[in-house]
């Protein structure tokens, strides 16, 4: 199993750590929604393909858009979703 690791404001009931099986990078996240699928909006583009506005860390690395369907995420690794911030 592989952590999945969300921000603090996006947790509606305060969880923000949740286990799924570990896989590609790609097949992780679509596996996290399907698990929790209120997660689906902010997670998924409208191809139900992981959203590349999205940053995604495994665990201290920041995994590239391009790489992230080939990302290998081996058991007991974390993996941390970082929404897109604005401002300046």
């Amino acid at each position: 199993m592989v952590k999945v690791v969300l921000p603090s404001v996006w947790a509606a009931d305060g969880q923000t750590e949740f286990e799924v099986p570990a896989g590609l990078l790609h097949e992780v996240i679509k596996r996290f929604v399907a698990d929790h699928p209120s997660y689906a909006r902010r997670l998924l583009g409208t191809d139900r393909e992981p959203a590349g506005y999205i940053n995604m860390c495994v665990g201290d690395t920041l995994i590239p858009r391009k790489s992230r369907a080939t990302t290998e995420v081996p058991e007991g690794s974390t993996v941390v979703l970082i929404p897109p911030m604005a401002g300046g």
